[in-house]
């Protein structure tokens, strides 16, 4: 995937009503979900000194992370990502899992040369890398094709153990990272933002630089 920006501001539900009706009338829903609404489960890794989550909090200008994501529980879709953000400047690069590449990498076993996540679980293996939590939460997707502007609002995120049963959506419990009058709004985009889109989606709310993931490791079981 190209670099592109990616800005990340907490609204108010109340701000996150008056924002989104303000979206739909410019971008169109997200291709998946429910009219662009679906559940995410990331399960995060991490070595054990828990370098990825020192970086983000000391501020370091690289912060790279590696995690397994399903769609609204659908295993059949699977993909494993690492994650490299500078600043406010992302890249990712991802690939399939299948169900039993699932159950390797969480167990920490090296997978075939020849499935397409071999090189990203052997960066991995090098690196230490092991299962520390699952997040979870439902996001809201639009999208103004012409210029590859991306808008997301995330709400509910929750934390849960790594397991294949947190990323399936069974109803396990589930320990709540944010308030739940709190969203996670986020502008994603190329080389530029355009003004309208910093219009229709100007907030009262606080620009931050802290992840899910970060947030997530702050919540205690």
């Amino acid at each position: 995937m190209a670099d592109r920006h990616e800005e990340k501001y907490l609204i108010t539900y109340d701000e996150y009503s008056r924002v989104v009706s303000r979206v739909r009338k410019v971008m169109n829903p997200d291709l998946h979900g429910d009219k662009g609404s679906y559940k995410i489960a990331s399960v995060y890794f991490d070595d054990p000194d828990d370098n990825a989550l020192d970086d983000k909090k000391n501020g370091n200008a690289l912060h790279i992370k590696y995690r397994i994501r399903t769609y609204d529980g659908d295993l059949s879709f699977i993909r494993l990502e690492r994650k490299s953000k500078k600043g406010i400047i992302t890249s990712k690069v991802s690939a399939p899992l299948t169900i039993d590449e699932l159950t390797a990498v969480l167990t920490g076993k090296r997978l075939d040369e020849a499935s397409p996540a071999y090189a990203l679980t052997s960066e991995m293996t090098a690196k230490g890398q092991r299962p520390v939590c699952t997040v979870l939460y439902y996001r809201e997707a639009f999208v103004y094709e012409p210029l590859g502007i991306r808008v997301t609002f995330d709400t509910m995120i929750d934390r849960q153990s790594p397991t294949i049963a947190s990323l399936s959506g069974d109803n396990l419990t589930s320990t709540p990272v944010l308030d739940r009058n709190t969203v996670i709004m986020e502008v994603k985009y190329g080389k530029y933002c355009p003004a309208f889109v910093r219009k229709i989606c100007t907030t009262f709310g606080t620009q931050i630089s802290v992840s899910k993931y970060a947030l997530s490791r702050n919540a205690s079981y």
